[in-house]
């Protein structure tokens, strides 16, 4: 009996046809890469290009607080100048963005220049105080003709600021940036809080919470048995002109459209999205040695020594208050606080005009509320105050010294302001570095999530940005009130920017939170930001 060899015939044929199928997809994965280096190499180039073009371009910014004026003519022949200094536009007799100068007819790749202030996309989008510089060029696909795309663009952006003075846009900004303990970014009591620039031109007055909490991303608040688990959560009414986050908004109300309203354009929230960064990450702290020592109302100094702070209490330290006989009236003066403050019942604070370092401890209600109150300087200026919590040099081993929670409640109108140009340089010059800035609670010190709580019972007014990085920090609006054109007994009014780990705005009545970058932290901006 003869064995018939098996026909590998067919067997030869599916191999070929495997074999020239993975040819197909080794030469389209070559194409790819191949292309896609080609393309990185382009970008890292006009990045080269457009990093420095951006910086030399702002330097034409002529600003003090953003960009007064602008040298358009002059911001471009810098910015061809390190285009051309790079390798683009290598046919260009000039340094202008016509003619003989940095156009598409004089770069072998058809490159173009633009510059913008302000920018026209990304993050600083419409900020007067910044100069946006992009490179782009057309380039051929070594394979990817074969597969229909022959060419391939190549676009690369760097954003340059000169300001003298910025603020962060946000006037409310929750750092949280996992799911834990509810939301990060809270308004309570059925109230009514309404964000809005003070100016119409004025780009700012935003709601910013990272916090991922919630997965809808309809930009549309959820209704209902939602509320404390979402990353936003309205019970009342928040008005803004536009709120981002990451998470979910959530309302405790019959109708969702209630609880978020748009300052001006609609729709004006985004869920899902991009977690903001801290904008005051490495903010120089304010060194104990360069301040005074406080005094208490005793008349005893505090130093470094001070093991337990201020006791501030009615008697005869503090007379009594002129409108108000059964509540004591006590002052302090700026300086170093070792320990912090110990309020009593029955007393009101006052503040003079300048720094305070509370050195531990921070400022501790003991069965009784402080009211914080504004003064006048011998120069007839509002007083302004910029409170800094932190460690003293005793702790742990002198526990008082350990940073502690700032608690400030007021029986009646609750007001603080943040120390400005003004002020700062007539009565504090070594404190004008953090002239904005209301309250700071460090968040590099031992107890960095030591909360914070300001408030009155009918009113408050605040002004300035407050702090706190790795804490939350409660607000109390008040339960009747009129906004900030009312009488400033009975208003709430808070020109405030929060910048902290979670925030929470309570309160039934009317909140005011103007946007004014003038009376918020200042910060330098100057250099290649993006």
């Amino acid at each position: 009996m003869r064995l018939r060899r098996p026909d590998s015939s067919s067997e030869r044929g599916q191999v070929l046809l495997m074999t020239a199928a993975g040819l197909v997809v080794l030469m389209g994965v070559a194409a790819l890469v191949v292309d896609l280096g080609f393309s990185w190499m382009l970008h890292r180039q006009q990045q080269n290009a457009a990093d420095p073009a951006a910086i030399a371009a702002a330097r034409h910014l002529k600003t003090p607080l953003g960009g007064a004026t602008w040298n358009q003519a002059a911001g471009e022949a810098d910015a061809c100048f390190y285009a051309r200094e790079n390798g683009f536009f290598p046919s260009a007799t000039t340094n202008g963005i016509t003619g003989t100068g940095c156009v598409p007819a004089n770069d072998p790749e058809g490159a173009w220049l633009e510059v913008h202030r302000p920018p026209i996309s990304g993050p600083y989008s419409g900020q007067t105080g910044k100069v946006q510089v992009i490179i782009g060029a057309t380039h051929d696909s070594f394979f990817g003709g074969i597969f229909g795309q022959s060419e391939a663009n190549v676009t690369t952006a760097a954003v340059a600021s000169n300001e003298a003075g910025n603020s962060n846009s946000s006037s409310l900004v929750a750092l949280e940036s996992v799911c834990q303990g509810g939301s990060a970014g809270d308004v309570d009591g059925g109230g009514e809080v309404t964000i809005f620039p003070t100016d119409p031109s004025i780009d700012g007055g935003y709601v910013h919470v990272n916090s991922p909490c919630g997965s809808s991303d309809d930009d549309h608040c959820q209704n209902g048995h939602g509320v404390g688990s979402g990353a936003l959560s309205i019970s009342g009414t928040l008005t803004t002109p536009h709120a981002y986050v990451n998470g979910a908004c959530t309302v405790n109300g019959s109708n969702p459209l209630e609880g978020l309203q748009c300052e001006d354009v609609s729709p004006c929230l985004d869920e899902g999205a991009i977690p903001l960064g801290d904008p005051l990450a490495g903010l120089p702290e304010p060194r104990l040695a360069n301040f005074p020592n406080g005094v208490c109302p005793n008349g005893t100094a505090s130093t470094p020594a001070s093991t337990d702070g201020c006791e501030i209490k009615r008697g005869p330290d503090c007379p009594a208050d002129p409108a108000e006989p059964a509540v004591d009236l006590c002052t302090l003066r700026p300086g170093v606080y070792y320990g912090g403050w110990r309020i009593q019942t029955r007393v009101h604070l006052k503040l003079e005009p300048g720094m305070y370092i509370l050195a531990g401890g921070g400022i501790r209600l003991q069965g009784g509320d402080a009211s914080l109150e504004a003064v006048t300087n011998p120069s007839g200026l509002d007083a302004r105050i910029t409170i800094f919590s932190t460690d003293g040099p005793g702790c742990p081993s002198i526990g008082a010294q350990c940073q502690g929670d700032i608690r400030f409640g007021a029986d009646q109108a609750f007001r603080a302001k943040a120390l400005n140009a003004a002020t700062c340089g007539m009565v504090s010059p070594q404190a004008c570095p953090w002239k904005g800035i209301l309250l700071w609670q460090d968040g590099t010190a031992s107890n960095p999530t030591a909360e914070v709580h300001l408030g009155g019972q009918s009113s408050s007014v605040l002004s300035g940005t407050i702090y706190a990085p790795k804490a939350r920090v409660e607000i109390t609006g008040g339960n009747d009130t009129t906004g900030c054109s009312g009488d400033p007994d009975t208003q709430a009014c808070l020109a405030i920017q929060i910048i902290s780990y979670e925030w929470s705005i309570t309160g039934g009545g009317e909140v005011h939170m103007p946007y004014d970058p003038s009376e918020l932290y200042q910060l330098d901006l100057r250099g290649l930001v993006h």
